[in-house]
């Protein structure tokens, strides 16, 4: 959460600015509009919040020379589910650029995929879903598509950033694991050699608690608003994305015939995205 409180410090930064730059005389034409002082605007919205999946499907199999049964581990599909999300936050314009933080949040649920048949799966404690609360923070640029005006009305722009995304579950999360028995389907006159020395692996997931993964953002908005005074106030659209690195770690190790364990390779899943789309109120101070 330190990330998320220095977000906050930086909005409030940029609130002390708006409060100089609202007291500034405005009445100068300003003919260059690189030249023209700087505004600040503050924005609050809701929306929804989409994240993708945190696994893909993970199988490890052998075929017992015992029983002829092929013996399979599996992660299954874990995500947190589609939910409506919060989100405020700061820009501190200069012309068409500008310096942003934002904060977001979303109360959802983390679950675990269908159980595929003939399995047995390892529970997710004892429950199809958590609740999960997600945390999604950054600091970044902007930059708006057209040359800035206080009487502009439509204001539509771009914008970029660095952060993270933190995931707190209300209870510990086990390994989404499924075991597979079953006898191997193989097409008649298949001819099939069962070596005894199998080679064996040991497999390691990390218990899911809260988690932080480094994040980047982008994205595009349009502010529809009205001049008033030396700001204005307005409708704020925007669709944004959220890319980070899937907080579930899988690890394979080979154990040595002889003892001792193997190298380590570790399974990587896709990237995870958080796609938003948001609606709300922003206050521009400044002209």
């Amino acid at each position: 959460m330190r990330y998320v409180r220095l977000a906050f410090a930086l909005a409030l930064a940029i609130l002390m600015l708006a409060a100089t730059a609202a007291a500034q005389d405005w009445s100068q034409p300003w003919a260059d509009p690189q030249d023209r002082p700087p505004h600040v605007d503050l924005s609050g919205a809701a929306g929804f919040l989409m994240p993708t999946g945190w696994s893909n499907l993970v199988l490890l199999g052998s075929i017992s020379s015992a029983t002829g049964v092929l013996e399979q581990v599996l992660t299954r599909d874990l995500r947190v589910e589609p939910k409506t999300a919060f989100k405020g936050g700061a820009t501190y314009w200069r012309d068409r650029y500008g310096f942003r933080t934002q904060v977001s949040f979303s109360r959802s649920s983390l679950t675990i995929g269908g159980t595929p048949l003939g399995t047995t799966q390892s529970p997710l404690d004892g429950r199809a879903s958590v609740s999960i609360d997600t945390w999604l923070y950054d600091v970044g640029g902007a930059i708006g598509f057209v040359d800035y005006k206080p009487d502009r009305v439509v204001w539509p722009y771009g914008f970029f950033g660095l952060g993270g995304v933190t995931y707190h579950p209300k209870t510990p999360v086990g390994p989404p694991l499924s075991f597979i028995q079953q006898s191997p389907a193989l097409p008649p006159d298949t001819v099939l050699v069962v070596r005894d020395n199998s080679r064996q692996f040991l497999l390691a997931v990390d218990e899911l608690g809260t988690e932080t993964e480094f994040a980047f953002n982008f994205g595009v908005g349009t502010d529809f608003r009205l001049p008033i005074g030396p700001g204005g106030l307005g409708l704020r659209l925007e669709l944004s994305d959220h890319v980070a690195s899937s907080p579930l770690g899988l690890r394979v190790r080979e154990l040595s015939p002889i003892g001792g364990l193997g190298a380590e390779d570790r399974v990587r899943f896709d990237l995870v995205h958080h796609l938003s789309a948001t609606a709300g109120f922003v206050v521009h101070f400044g002209r």
